[in-house]
């Protein structure tokens, strides 16, 4: 088997995870199962699967926050941008996030709100924690698109995340 080396351009504390986290990966290749059962009977393997594992690696991206109801258009999007959907014309975040602001204030307006709303206030759903309570008693690790912090404030150990694509503040 031959070790990755990962060059440490600073010291933040994710070096160790990242070097754990590639280590696990490579004993993917035993133990997993796969199936087509109902809904009820996966859902029961997978309890036990992860009963029964030694190590788990959760990797989690935008579907994940959706279904602890982070949604980015529709009713929540109203909520909070229905000024800048009058305004602009666009009818999600996402979207929002790309539109060609003619002045860094209407800019920053757009983020500063984005950014409060998508991490500093809580999942509408308890979807993050109920994934903490099955894997806090176990080795795990966290690859994550996400930026919102969930994890974290699911009580995740954040030495046990790697968020690919950064994370707000």
């Amino acid at each position: 088997m031959t070790t990755t080396k990962i060059r440490s351009f600073q010291p933040n504390g994710y070096q160790e995870t990242i070097k754990k986290g590639l280590s696990a990966i490579h004993s993917f290749n035993s133990g997993m199962s796969l199936g087509k059962d109902d809904d009820i009977e996966q859902l029961d393997r997978l309890k036990e699967e992860i009963r029964a594992a030694d190590a788990i690696v959760i990797g989690a991206g935008a579907g994940l926050s959706t279904s602890a109801g982070f949604t980015y258009s529709g009713d929540r999007f109203k909520k909070w941008f229905s000024d800048f959907e009058e305004k602009y014309g666009f009818q999600d975040m996402y979207s929002g996030g790309f539109y060609p602001y003619k002045t860094k204030e209407e800019f920053w307006v757009y983020w500063s709100r984005y950014i409060y709303i998508n991490r500093y206030l809580d999942a509408p759903k308890d979807t993050y924690t109920k994934l903490y309570n099955l894997v806090k008693d176990k080795d795990y690790f966290v690859i994550t698109t996400n930026v919102d912090h969930c994890f974290q404030k699911a009580g995740f150990d954040k030495k046990r995340l790697f968020y690919t694509q950064g994370a707000f503040l």
